[in-house]
């Protein structure tokens, strides 16, 4: 799931405390901007994910 956050002033972004359920955060990553995910699998875009540290969520 990718999670979009928008501010309306760079005080709010710069106060912006990550919520706990967003694992890793992609911001100015091209990879995963405008679209870029359409049709891919996680496998496509494995190697960027790991750049970020993200560890793949397991349902169960």
């Amino acid at each position: 799931m990718l999670v979009d956050v928008e501010f309306t002033s760079t005080t709010d972004r710069d106060n912006f405390v990550m919520p706990d359920f967003c694992l890793v955060n992609v911001t100015q990553a091209k990879f995963i901007a405008g679209g870029m995910l359409c049709g891919k699998t996680y496998a496509d875009i494995e190697a960027e994910l790991n750049r970020f540290s993200y560890i793949k969520f397991l349902a169960g």
